[in-house]
């Protein structure tokens, strides 16, 4: 008992501090602090949720001592996120059934949606309305990049004043974008430390034969992609939503791949290649791999094949 809660103290240290690497300046922070839901994580999924709350309320004094502005952001934004989907992906959904991967993503894409509609809401109550809003932050914006050294009208891609309004309205589509890839790593790379450490209380699931989304969430993705034509505050909305289950419906493509590929004598190579590709040019590669997760989705790509152990990923 005292191990689990000096092991959940030292996750929430490491959380905390990874958190506000960024504030204080270090460039390298900003990459480690992708990182600050994971310590959480592993403290839910190897000790339990006592444990994860011990973890994430050392986390959040961490914060409070070191950036006390960051303290309820971490708890919002890190904590709670963090501890559902630890106990999300350690208990029992239904009886003895437990929640599989592709309801666990979409769960996933359902928080990182909540989030940003907060967040949307928030802003709007703020400045009376989301039109007012983007005038004002897009103000702000354009005068802090027509200060910055080198940044002269036409001599980006496109002139401040087009790019300005452009930028504003993809913030919440990026953030919802970062919010699954990151919080969906996390999860895996806590899995694999638990499961390593052999604290993990459930078998490894096979992801490319087990993570389909549910059908419920293509659906909603279909709706939401609809929605983008709309105009105003709801194209925001939707485009928010639909970028978070087209990151969802990726990872499933991802995972058909991997399937698709097994028992190829090339297959090293032709993943190898993939990944390679992904990383370059980062993210445009993520449509098409959305594209085999929706299709995998309505009719599945890999039924018919055999069924390896789960060993081989």
């Amino acid at each position: 008992m005292t191990n689990r809660y000096l092991i959940a103290l030292g996750a929430g240290l490491a959380a905390g501090v990874l958190f506000v690497l960024p504030a204080k300046g270090m460039m390298a922070g900003v990459w480690l602090s992708i990182l600050a839901p994971m310590p959480l994580m592993i403290a839910v999924l190897g000790y339990g949720p006592l444990a994860g709350l011990f973890a994430a309320v050392v986390g959040a004094t961490t914060c409070a001592v070191m950036q006390p502005a960051l303290s309820f952001v971490f708890v919002i934004s890190t904590a709670v996120p963090a501890l559902l989907l630890g106990w999300l992906a350690s208990h029992a959904f239904a009886g003895e059934r437990r929640l599989g991967p592709g309801p666990l993503l979409a769960t996933v894409a359902a928080l990182a949606i909540a989030a940003v509609w907060g967040m949307i809401a928030f802003v709007a109550i703020i400045y009376g309305d989301l039109e007012a809003a983007a005038t004002e932050i897009g103000s702000g914006l354009r005068e802090m990049l027509q200060r910055m050294k080198g940044v002269e009208e036409g001599a980006a891609i496109m002139p401040v004043d087009e790019f300005v309004p452009w930028l504003v309205a993809s913030v919440p589509a990026i953030m919802a974008f970062w919010s699954v890839l990151t919080m969906s790593l996390n999860l895996w790379l806590a899995a694999r430390v638990a499961l390593i450490s052999g604290l993990l209380n459930r078998d490894w699931p096979d992801l490319p034969t087990s993570l389909d989304l549910p059908r419920l969430a293509l659906g909603a993705f279909a709706l939401a992609t609809l929605a983008c034509a709309l105009p105003g505050g709801a194209r925001v909305f939707a485009s928010s939503a639909a970028v978070a289950l087209g990151v969802a419906f990726a990872f499933q493509g991802l995972a058909a791949i991997h399937r698709l590929t097994r028992g190829r004598s090339s297959r090293s190579g032709l993943l190898s290649a993939l990944y390679a590709v992904i990383f370059v040019l980062f993210p445009l590669p993520l449509f098409v791999a959305a594209g085999v997760g929706v299709a995998d989705n309505v009719k599945p790509l890999r039924r018919s094949l055999p069924n390896p152990s789960s060993s081989n990923p």
